[in-house]
């Protein structure tokens, strides 16, 4: 893919971004409206785009490929699980920084920003990988996610509970697959709305994320230096591995390229959502979401133009 095209795409994405910033320093909208945006996305842009992108008719050769990236997510995540234990201890950090340094570094921005630039980069038919990738993202983040960001808070999750696999997004990945599967395709004005609502979802989630940033201090992020070392290892080093991995078990472009792509987002916005809500370190969160948030406008198109 052409480097001007994709960095055209992704700053497209940024200054979207900057808007969403912009309007919340302005004070176009207050804090429960950003409350309301982020509950908007969540459970009816995103699982609208979800659905609308798993209406593709059944192939045995797209079923075999959903497998096939479902394979890799979960290694994936057991890798990252890995390696967020291990530099969880070496970054030397206090006890009730740890859990926020080991969610960010497993958990990439997917549901803000995954969808949109991979959309962006690779075009709407792989958003139907994006969405059966990002499926243990939505089993795993809101239970095992939410006992490694709570590790050290005031409020720590005691254990997984049933409760916590049901959420909009897995919920509409289950729906989206059953369709997918039967090739049931929704009647015309349904399709349309659907349609509609999921293209929402670019815009309305940059908006969000700089709605969130507007909130931090920037004097008080750049002197960490852990900050950084997080940030490389999440935008770069990790997708990097990943790229270089699946080039020696697979040559389809898509599954290539959809796992690095998604592996290179920033630290997921939930960071800093969930840290506030078990008591954690949320100030910290918000400061990796900043920080690799504004490093990816650079690292993304990189990426993209080297791997894809």
């Amino acid at each position: 893919m052409d480097f001007q095209s994709v960095l055209n795409q992704i700053l497209v994405l940024f200054l979207t971004l900057v808007v969403g910033y912009l309007a919340r320093r302005l004070h176009v909208f207050d804090e429960q409206a950003t409350k309301g945006l982020s509950s908007l996305l969540l459970k009816v842009a995103l699982p609208a785009l979800i659905i609308d992108s798993l209406q593709q008719s059944f192939t045995p050769e797209l079923l075999k490929a959903s497998g096939q990236i479902l394979v890799i997510a979960f290694c994936v995540y057991a890798a990252s699980g890995l390696l967020a234990l291990l530099v969880g201890k070496l970054l030397g950090a206090p006890a009730s920084d740890i859990g926020v340094y080991r969610f960010a570094l497993m958990f990439s921005n997917v549901g803000f920003m995954g969808y949109p630039v991979i959309n962006a980069v690779f075009g709407s038919e792989a958003v139907f990988y994006a969405a059966i990738y990002n499926l243990p993202f939505n089993l795993i983040v809101f239970t095992l996610g939410i006992l490694i960001i709570s590790w050290g808070g005031k409020k720590a999750a005691q254990q997984v509970t049933p409760a916590m696999f049901f959420n909009p997004a897995t919920i509409s990945v289950a729906i989206g697959f059953a369709l997918f599967l039967f090739s049931v395709k929704l009647p015309g004005p349904l399709a349309t709305t659907v349609s509609q609502l999921g293209s929402l979802t670019t815009p309305l989630s940059m908006i969000l994320i700089g709605a969130l940033l507007a909130n931090t201090k920037l004097s008080e992020t750049l002197g960490n230096w852990r900050i950084y070392v997080v940030s490389s290892l999440r935008l770069l080093i990790i997708p990097l591995a990943i790229w270089g991995v699946l080039r020696t078990v697979t040559s389809d472009p898509l599954l290539i390229g959809v796992p690095t792509i998604i592996a290179a987002m920033p630290v997921a916005a939930n960071t800093a959502i969930l840290a506030q809500e078990y008591e954690a370190n949320s100030l910290l969160a918000s400061q990796l979401v900043f920080v690799s948030t504004l490093l990816s406008i650079i690292t993304i198109p990189l990426l993209a133009y080297f791997v894809v």
